[in-house]
């Protein structure tokens, strides 16, 4: 029984690592250790008290974990993550662009590409269609990506 106990334990620890170190080997070999563990306790002991005692204890213990490590997620995404990461954007439009006129280079249906002061750049229209060719304006900005709005 102790056996089934420190690899029910054992399981525990590895799903709670999981939630914090990626690439699911962990939370599969605890989700494994787990099953084998109420198995091996359900082999081991004759007595129904104490079989459905461990199965609550453990189910219990399951929830509690993953509780707790999603709890913990939110206070820290991820052990390895610096403080200088957080909030990091690849990419971001030029604001100064915001309020200027330029060309559509293909058309937007509703994104594709346009000329402003003679640099190519992604966009997205505001309405549904922009044929190539026609003039657009730079209403506002999102992620890499201008928003333009037809002449």
């Amino acid at each position: 029984m102790i056996v089934a106990i420190g690899i029910g334990l054992l399981s525990l620890l590895l799903i709670y690592l999981e939630f914090f170190i990626p690439g699911a080997i962990l939370g599969i070999l605890g989700g494994v250790g787990f099953c084998l563990s109420i198995l091996l306790f359900i082999w081991e002991s004759a007595i129904p008290w104490q079989i459905s005692t461990f199965v609550i204890t453990s189910l219990l213990s399951l929830a509690l974990t993953i509780k707790m490590a999603l709890w913990k997620l939110k206070q820290k995404p991820a052990l390895f993550a610096r403080e200088e990461q957080s909030g990091y954007l690849a990419s971001e439009f030029a604001k100064e662009l915001i309020g200027k006129s330029g060309e559509a280079l293909t058309d937007l249906k509703p994104s594709g590409h346009i000329k402003v002061e003679g640099t190519r750049h992604q966009a997205v229209s505001e309405s549904l269609y922009i044929k190539k060719g026609e003039s657009v304006k730079v209403i506002a900005g999102e992620g890499a990506r201008l928003i333009v709005r037809k002449k």
